[in-house]
């Protein structure tokens, strides 16, 4: 367990060396905003693993400069998450990585397998998965913590070029680097702004008026959230901005009267949901609040292409080898022929 700042320069160092390493994280997410992160797992071969203690070195330092090394390959299974914490905390954009799980997708397989399936199919190794709601904030860490922890790194170099073998054996080896080349934009782990939050919320058919309080109020629920450091839900629940957006409450009274949002909520935050309220609806329309319209419905005729482009983009993609969740989604396919035919959002 590496805890001193000599001691993981010293392992950044070797790892710059390396061809390739493996990587994985292990953290809490319950009660904050932000993931707290526990420890860090690097592996340089099945019996080469070692652990970062991120609580002991919680600013990471050093490890920026192997995430961002255009020569050393990082190795991880579902990368997007472990990547956006360590790019939060070291302040760098990673650079060559490749994600098991996004390869299996170009050699026959799922490309939302887990780790401990993709393992037992393509290695035939079987792992346990004991401490998956296991508590890594805690020290010292148990022998099955250390286990698991070293259980996530230790195959990933073996899984990889198996998966890049049977990738390339289907004709998919260019399609394969392609894909991986998604991880080296910044723009991956960017964190949601407000207005893609409040695009996220489903709230049904809403008044002009109202679409400008509720934008308002996703904006200061993300400020409060990420300066108290709490899920955005225990400042308010998406449902409770919705109510208030719909009541336009003006003052306490009206504030307090609206049913089904806790009171302790309403209270804590009274001052500032009714400045929310009042400047949204003296302020002029948001330039981006067309964004929030709805793609004007397909006529039957172009309703009647989604399937039949379904269909052949999945038989397609399955005679390729690669996953059809790789190549289109239904709301693709959809806008595409919303595109295709000039239909207009309304």
């Amino acid at each position: 367990m590496i805890q001193t700042e000599e001691a993981l320069l010293a392992l950044v160092e070797r790892a710059l060396k390396a061809p390739r390493i493996a990587i994985d994280t292990e953290f809490l997410w319950e009660r904050t905003f932000y993931p707290k992160l526990g420890i860090i797992q690097v592996g340089f071969s099945e019996r080469d693993c070692v652990l970062i203690d991120a609580l002991a070195l919680p600013t990471l330092p050093y490890m920026g400069e192997l995430l961002a090394s255009t020569h050393t390959e990082k190795i991880l299974h579902d990368a997007q998450q472990d990547l956006s914490i360590l790019s939060r905390i070291t302040g760098v954009s990673p650079r060559n990585i490749f994600d098991t799980r996004r390869a299996a997708g170009f050699s026959s397989l799922p490309s939302t397998t887990s780790l401990m399936a993709l393992l037992r199919d393509v290695l035939n190794i079987e792992i346990p998965k004991t401490e998956t709601r296991s508590n890594w904030l805690r020290r010292p860490l148990s022998e099955n913590q250390i286990a698991y922890a070293l259980n996530d790194v230790r195959f990933l170099p073996q899984l990889r070029d198996t998966l890049v073998e049977r990738a390339v054996a289907a004709g998919n080896g260019e399609f394969l680097k392609e894909e991986m080349q998604i991880f080296d934009s910044p723009d991956y782990y960017s964190e949601l702004t407000p207005f893609e939050v409040f695009k996220r919320i489903k709230s049904g058919r809403l008044k002009s008026d109202e679409v400008a309080i509720l934008q308002g109020l996703v904006t200061w629920r993300e400020k409060a959230a990420r300066t108290r450091d709490l899920p955005r839900g225990h400042v308010l629940r998406d449902a409770d901005l919705l109510a208030l957006a719909r009541h336009k409450p003006t003052d306490i009274k009206s504030l307090t009267s609206i049913p089904k949002i806790p009171p302790a909520a309403l209270s804590r935050n009274a001052t500032q949901l009714l400045e929310v309220v009042e400047t949204a609806l003296s302020a002029p329309l948001l330039q981006d609040r067309k964004n929030h319209q709805r793609p004007s419905r397909l006529s039957r005729e172009l309703q009647d292409k989604i399937p039949v482009r379904i269909e052949a983009m999945q038989k397609a993609a399955t005679e390729a080898a690669i996953d059809p969740a790789l190549v289109a989604s239904k709301a693709a396919i959809t806008a595409l022929i919303a595109a295709e035919n000039a239909i207009p959002p309304r």
